[in-house]
């Protein structure tokens, strides 16, 4: 029984501890703590970047293009972002986009507005006020899982187990220190 009462003695000078702490927490009146957060626009264009290449069958626009229709805005990677600091700070956004061809535009746009905004406002606690879609071309092939432009030679193959006699019949890519 000493063991019980021992146990529930512990217990209740925890709950002391805790009472005792929110109670020294309002004597110092920590809620006057005060002041602002800023966030860069370089970090906000970034975290808008980001949520952009995210979004399938959507490309950011190359930046000279982006950078054309910028009027004299820094543009990255087709996103342009302007911050309004008032009171409650604010966030405007221009995508510059490539669409992936054959994927309805409309649907597409929607899901760059839709997915920009939500990150931007979780992320950062600051309301978008619009998110503007500028489609700047189609694209074909995604770079991400277009194979035309890989070596032909698989990577974990030598030379060796191709040509496992050391005869390359003058194979171009074959340099001449290599033949057996």
């Amino acid at each position: 029984m000493d063991e019980m009462s021992s146990a529930v003695e512990t217990e209740m000078a925890e709950v002391v501890d805790v009472d005792k702490a929110i109670d020294e927490a309002e004597r110092e009146n920590l809620s006057d703590v005060s002041g602002k957060v800023h966030i860069s626009e370089d970090v906000i264009t970034e975290l808008a970047r980001q949520s952009l290449v995210k979004i399938s069958g959507i490309q950011p626009a190359s930046s000279s293009i982006a950078s054309k229709l910028g009027l004299g805005r820094k543009v990255t990677e087709g996103v342009k972002v302007s911050i309004d600091e008032g009171d409650s700070p604010s966030i405007s956004v221009d995508a510059f986009v490539m669409v992936k061809y054959g994927l309805r535009i409309p649907d597409l746009a929607w899901d760059v507005q839709e997915t920009i905004k939500n990150e931007l406002e979780s992320m950062t606690g600051y309301t978008v006020n619009y998110v503007n879609i500028y489609v700047q071309g189609v694209y074909f092939n995604d770079p991400k899982t277009d194979t035309s432009l890989e070596e032909t030679t698989p990577p974990d193959k030598s030379v060796g187990d191709l040509y496992p006699d050391g005869k390359t019949d003058g194979h171009p890519s074959v340099l001449p220190e290599d033949q057996g």
